[in-house]
């Protein structure tokens, strides 16, 4: 059941791409808004009014731990990934208030632009209306997303994504800015983040996965929760306390997840590493 659990939080993560935003985003239904939404760390800051806790230089510690894990996660990523790896960093989130059409497309561009973004477009979606918007910023692709369902509701995604050796410190920037940018905007969210590579060394799934298990358990203390096995792919995911973000699966928080795919035409493991849980195809 667990298990099944997992893979059903997961997937409503990755249906946020425009095919599948409506069901995507985390949190956008009352039956699992307690599930599978990312949450952020005791150190973060409640978007609904709690007392912002601030650092040396007017950082929140919300902000300090989401950095702390970036860095760390583009590091993992780097020590056992070739050169190309890539970094993936999304924030979504949900109105909090129920706004018209209208108002809904005034404010996503209004947010588009201070983002710095172009090409406003709207389209057609499952009989809901999506605003979209994109630009490289820093030298990093960004891609905006908001969806207003039939019902009023409005649930809106950033994603960047970008080379991890190279711009791990400007897509760190573009986080921080673009979470503080939403919440301006009224849209209370949280983030999450995958790094995806083929592994730097040749072994087979199984030799690769337990290499990169090794190695991350120096560093963190983790608890495998769950897993996922077939025949060219591993995925387990574990519960790791210095780790701020993370999704509750029943009453066990997810923190990290890692899964190794064969793939057949370059005869390499892929390695995908994700904070809290992986929200990209491995």
């Amino acid at each position: 059941m667990r298990k099944m659990r997992l893979q059903i939080i997961v997937m409503m993560l990755l249906l946020c791409g425009a095919a599948g935003m409506m069901a995507g985003f985390a949190g956008t239904t009352d039956s699992n808004r307690n599930e599978s939404a990312p949450h952020a760390g005791e150190a973060s800051a409640s978007a609904s009014g709690g007392t912002v806790e601030t650092g040396v230089n007017g950082t929140t510690r919300a902000g300090e731990a989401a950095e702390s894990d970036l860095l760390l996660l583009a590091a993992l990523g780097q020590e056992h990934m070739e050169p190309s790896a890539i970094l993936t960093v999304k924030i979504q989130g949900e109105m909090i208030n129920s706004i018209s059409k209208d108002q809904a497309k005034t404010t996503a561009e209004q947010l588009a632009r201070t983002m710095g973004l172009s090409g406003f477009k709207t389209s057609q979606l499952q009989g809901n209306e999506v605003f979209q918007a994109e630009g490289v910023l820093s030298g990093v692709s960004v891609h905006l997303d908001w969806a207003f369902t039939k019902e009023g509701h409005s649930y809106v995604r950033a994603m960047l994504v970008g080379e991890a050796a190279g711009q791990s410190r400007e897509m760190i920037t573009l986080q921080q800015q673009i979470q503080e940018m939403m919440k301006q905007a009224g849209i209370t969210n949280s983030w999450n983040a995958s790094i995806q590579g083929y592994a730097s060394e040749t072994a087979s799934v199984d030799g690769t996965m337990a290499q990169v298990e090794k190695a991350v358990a120096e560093k963190l203390s983790l608890r495998p929760i769950e897993d996922y096995a077939d025949d060219t792919t591993q995925s387990r995911s574990y519960e790791v306390p210095s780790l701020g973000a993370f999704v509750m699966s029943g009453d066990t928080p997810i923190h990290m997840q890692i899964a190794v795919h064969e793939d057949s035409m370059k005869k390499s493991s892929r390695i995908t590493i994700g904070f809290p849980v992986i929200t990209i195809e491995y």
